[in-house]
């Protein structure tokens, strides 16, 4: 059976839509690459089997939109990305490591030639004045001496551990008492939305952070469990209600 004009047209011209929407998703709307992708690959196949157009008409706006979507992704990813940011973590720290944002308290960052340096402080708590950015990070991680002296820590990543619960296994599984940053880019919120009398706190009670853990993997749940992150927990709280305005510039280690 022959396809006729109509139908062709219909394929060709519900191809080009979707593959419009598929473009769209995998480039301003990259985190959902995964509902992105599929349908851009149905547009190609619309599009292709659109037999009454000719292979000119149907291969040029399949290169275009895939030239389109790969010259605009190192654009979108610059604009999107957060950093870079350099954080300075004391040699002997270990243990979890806490980025508060709360406009009105904490110190004030200034950008230096490396970008915006975190110095973290010996209790792994920061508070700073500034409203938290989200993105792709660029992020590089040092333990620092007193003589200022930096040791670059690997990111790691708990899923290149193999466990008993592990579907897949990872032949190059990391050495288990490696150090690293672990669960780095985590970020989350914190404050009463709602207080004792029932009422919406106002925003002096809000903030938001980022975290990651200075640590072995063993030491992950053996030494930072529970115990260990409710008394965490209880010097941030403390800290945050202490935390007084400060604008002292902190430009990093020289």
């Amino acid at each position: 059976m022959k396809m006729n004009d109509k139908t062709s047209n219909i394929l060709y011209y519900s191809g080009l839509i979707l593959l419009a929407i598929g473009a769209f998703g995998l480039t301003f709307a990259a985190f959902f690459a995964i509902i992105g992708l599929p349908v851009f690959v149905i547009g190609v196949i619309l599009v292709l089997v659109s037999l009454k157009k000719t292979w000119k008409q149907r291969l040029i706006p399949i290169g275009i939109f895939i030239v389109a979507i790969i010259a605009f992704w190192p654009i979108w990813r610059g604009i999107n990305t957060v950093g870079p940011e350099v954080f300075l973590i004391p040699e002997n720290y270990r243990g979890r490591v806490n980025i508060i944002y709360k406009e009105g308290s904490g110190i004030k960052l200034e950008k230096t030639k490396e970008g915006l340096v975190y110095e973290i402080p010996n209790d792994g708590i920061l508070i700073l004045d500034k409203e938290q950015k989200y993105g792709f990070i660029d992020h590089k991680y040092y333990l620092v001496n007193q003589s200022g002296e930096r040791t670059e820590l690997p990111k790691m990543d708990v899923r290149d551990f193999n466990e008993e619960w592990t579907l897949e296994k990872n032949p190059n599984e990391p050495p288990r008492d490696k150090l690293g940053v672990f669960h780095w880019g985590r970020t989350g919120s914190m404050g009463k939305m709602i207080d004792e009398n029932g009422e919406v706190s106002n925003e002096d009670d809000l903030y938001t952070f980022s975290e990651f853990y200075v640590s072995t993997y063993n030491d992950l749940t053996e030494k930072f469990n529970f115990k260990y992150e409710r008394k965490f927990d209880s010097i941030r709280d403390n800290k945050i209600e202490k935390s007084k305005i400060n604008t002292v510039p902190n430009n990093g280690y020289k």
